[in-house]
């Protein structure tokens, strides 16, 4: 369970801009891991004035063999969470970028304002009593740059499986019957033609149609648009995009996304 994701968040004082948190999952040596991030913070980071990172490890009762969080605690660590979030911005100005759930651990991090004299074990002696049998382990670190933030944002593929949650939302508020086939629209943008016409070729063998290669810039990008029959429903957009950035990437191809249209029963 997400309890701070997407978009939610209890308090802004300090932070002067929308937050936007979402999850993605991802590998992180050689096992799974589950990042929660702010993708708003991208377009401030640095916050000059907030120069400190503050790490806080919490380890996970019920062990699962992949390290992620079992939901039989996720309401006692979703309430951890909501708590440090709230008290460390309350009471210390801090900004919460996101956390991370790795190898048996939450982890969450936040940014607290320059001169900070609190040492780290007073900072969580006032965060209060925490669910029996849970503890915290704290570090603080300058990080003028922001770097760890910016190592929370999720790659190119992570980020568009966001997106195809974010879209696949409107399609349900819609109404729409996500396990009816229909065409599914896609753009890919390549450095030279020649990168296009491979990229075609290994397109057409994975099923789809594809338009011939149009010049963006002045020929400084060639824009290729593809099509393929697929259903919405079941976690399919999450495989169609894997399947298509495993084919780009091997052509400096960059995806621009996918569309389609609305599809019910009745229509």
């Amino acid at each position: 369970a997400c309890r701070r994701c997407p978009g939610r968040v209890r308090s802004r004082r300090m932070v002067p801009w929308d937050q936007d948190f979402e999850v993605y999952l991802t590998a992180l040596d050689g096992a799974p891991a589950s990042y929660v991030v702010d993708l708003a913070a991208r377009d401030h980071a640095p916050v000059e004035d907030h120069p400190l990172l503050l790490t806080l490890r919490v380890p996970m009762r019920v062990a699962r063999p992949d390290g992620l969080r079992h939901p039989d605690e996720a309401a006692a660590l979703g309430a951890i969470e909501d708590r440090v979030v709230e008290r460390l911005a309350a009471d210390h100005g801090a900004i919460y970028v996101g956390r991370m759930v790795h190898d048996g651990v939450t982890t969450m991090f936040h940014y607290l304002p320059a001169g900070h004299g609190r040492a780290v074990d007073e900072l969580v002696a006032a965060l209060g009593p925490l669910p029996d049998g849970y503890t915290i382990a704290a570090s603080l670190d300058d990080d003028p740059q922001w770097k760890r933030a910016q190592a929370l944002n999720p790659g190119p593929l992570a980020e568009q499986t966001i997106w195809n949650r974010r879209l696949l939302r409107i399609f349900e508020e819609r109404g729409d019957s996500l396990d009816i086939a229909r065409d599914v629209d896609h753009m890919a943008y390549f450095p030279t033609r020649d990168d296009a016409e491979q990229a075609t070729d290994d397109l057409r063998a994975a099923g789809f149609r594809v338009d011939d290669p149009d010049e963006v810039d002045d020929g400084e990008a060639w824009g290729l648009a593809f099509h393929r029959e697929d259903i919405l429903a079941d976690g399919r957009p999450d495989e169609f995009v894997a399947e298509i950035f495993a084919i780009l990437q091997r052509h400096d191809g960059r995806y621009d996304g996918w569309g389609a249209e609305h599809r019910t029963r009745e229509s």
